[in-house]
């Protein structure tokens, strides 16, 4: 993704050749990635003058970080780990302590399952920096006897660092993470260390901070001629030291890494613009701000699922948030998100209404847009929507209304679902995929006085519709069970706000004065 107004991304993507930095003298390179991009330096350079305790082939995984679900890594974040992050508020009911998700936590834990398939760096280096410092014991998963690098990948063990990689994106740890010189790096690292604590290290390639990732501090050794450097375990190197090169006078480091050892090396270079982050481990255990944000501000989440850990099929694209008639918004923050694909994370003053504006496609490639938005009382999301090269998709948000208008330049799809709640109930609104292009769009949200509207402008759709709602008693769910018509102007109105669950859903049909009733069918 490249750099643009309230924009982000995060990725450990190879970097061209372009990059590159002058090596010292003083200490060994063991050689050049295939790339030509960045030196490969040794870790076992200089001399070792502080240690955290920890050894990559006992604390760290056997296991490279990964992406998608596959053989060997078979379970994403549940809602036993969403719960365990953010507390009982994630329960629509918890019966025998069973918790039954909000519809609401349902939708945060699909956004942040469809972001991890692009790495777990972020959760990989809390886990293993919470089991180094003690902080929590890898039992059962591990027994007394055994090292975390003998444990081999399960679902339990996938799920907790699923787990760890989602507090990154809310209080209190994101408020914690810390931007920092070198010299108050190497200082922090040996204060914390000498109490038996750590950080998470966390780095970006380049002055745009157009790509992170999330490693473990090691030990520090001195280079010579002023320089030092960090040792790290890079969990995309298992059983493997790396190196961190930093100059403390300069305020600069670099650091080489690919995202398997057959790939290519990258080249991650500091400088005061672009300075190391520490991520204190103790706030990873605490319990996190609920995702619905009651009465915070507004949260979008934009990733592309074309992005793998392994960057295969990763795409380049741009992504910003203006207001509705392009221009800046005061107030608009950027979080970072450690993994390896191409997820933008706002922070949007609340109330505001917004545009988020998805261009930039590389040419030959279609990015694959899932986009979140989290606010007071709710969230509204938008899947599968693909922006071809040369195309520009808009989605002009209402967050108040939980509401969403969905166009693009070039012809496309997409999936929408609203969630809302309150003491009572969650109730969510999916529908299949609705055509979006050229002259037309598609809006999506809570503005019915009673429930959800789906509108659709410039062209006829055929869609269905499912219901779900969670309360203190049971779940229940309405779907139609044949496709909903809409002529272009038309809109539908589903009264979810009414519907107690055991009664008839009829959801209704308005074109011009005339009104057709449509029947969900109960479960």
């Amino acid at each position: 993704m490249r750099k643009g107004q309230g924009h982000s991304r995060w990725s450990t993507r190879p970097l061209v050749a372009a990059l590159a930095v002058s090596i010292s003298a003083t200490f060994p390179v063991v050689g050049i990635g295939a790339s030509e991009a960045a030196p490969v330096v040794n870790p076992q350079a200089g001399k070792v003058v502080a240690h955290s305790g920890f050894d990559v082939k006992r604390d760290g995984f056997s296991f490279e970080n990964w992406g998608d679900d596959d053989a060997l890594h078979r379970r994403g974040l549940t809602i036993d780990g969403m719960r365990a992050v953010f507390g009982d508020e994630v329960c629509a009911r918890i019966v025998l302590g069973v918790c039954s998700p909000t519809t609401v936590a349902e939708l945060v834990q699909n956004e942040f399952n469809e972001s991890m398939t692009g790495g777990h760096c972020y959760g990989m280096a809390a886990l293993a920096g919470l089991y180094n410092t003690k902080r929590l014991s890898p039992f059962p998963l591990a027994m007394p006897w055994q090292t975390v690098y003998s444990m081999p990948a399960s679902g339990p063990l996938d799920e907790l660092i699923a787990r760890m990689f989602i507090t990154q994106g809310f209080p209190p740890t994101d408020l914690a993470m810390s931007e920092v010189s070198v010299s108050q790096a190497l200082t922090k690292l040996r204060n914390a260390w000498s109490r038996n604590d750590n950080y998470i290290l966390a780095i970006f390639t380049d002055d745009e901070q157009t790509a992170g990732h999330a490693i473990n501090p090691v030990a520090i050794r001195d280079l010579g001629d002023g320089k030092r450097g960090i040792v790290v375990y890079d969990n995309n190197f298992p059983g493997v030291e790396k190196m961190v090169v930093v100059d403390p006078a300069a305020d600069t480091w670099y650091y080489s890494t690919a995202t398997k050892p057959s790939d290519p090396t990258m080249l991650f270079q500091g400088s005061q613009k672009n300075k190391l982050v520490l991520v204190p481990l103790g706030t990873v255990l605490a319990r996190h701000q609920d995702p619905d944000l009651r009465t915070d501000d507004t949260v979008v989440a934009v990733t592309d699922t074309n992005g793998t850990a392994k960057g295969v099929g990763d795409v380049d694209w741009d992504v910003r948030v203006t207001d509705l008639s392009g221009k800046p918004i005061p107030g608009v923050e950027q979080r970072i998100l450690f993994n390896n694909d191409n997820t933008a994370r706002f922070i949007v003053p609340a109330g505001k209404r917004f545009r988020v504006v998805v261009d930039g496609v590389e040419a030959g490639r279609t990015a694959d847009i899932s986009t979140t938005v989290l606010s007071s009382g709710g969230a509204v999301a938008v899947g599968d929507l693909e922006v071809p090269a040369g195309a520009t998709s808009a989605l002009d948000v209402d967050p108040v209304r939980h509401a969403i208008r969905v166009s693009s330049s070039a012809p496309t799809t997409a999936r929408f679902e609203v969630a809302t709640e309150d003491s009572l109930r969650s109730v969510s609104t999916q529908t299949s995929q609705l055509a979006i292009g050229p002259g037309s769009s598609v809006s999506v949200g809570a503005t019915s006085p009673v429930g959800v509207t789906v509108q659709t402008e410039g062209r006829a759709q055929k869609f269905r519709v499912a219901v779900e709602r969670s309360d203190t008693i049971a779940d229940r769910s309405a779907v139609t069970q044949t496709p909903v018509t809409l002529r272009p102007g038309a809109k539908l109105d589903v009264p979810v706000d009414l519907w107690t669950g055991w009664t008839p859903l009829t959801a209704t049909v308005r074109a011009g004065g005339s009104t057709t009733a449509v029947p969900l069918s109960v479960k």
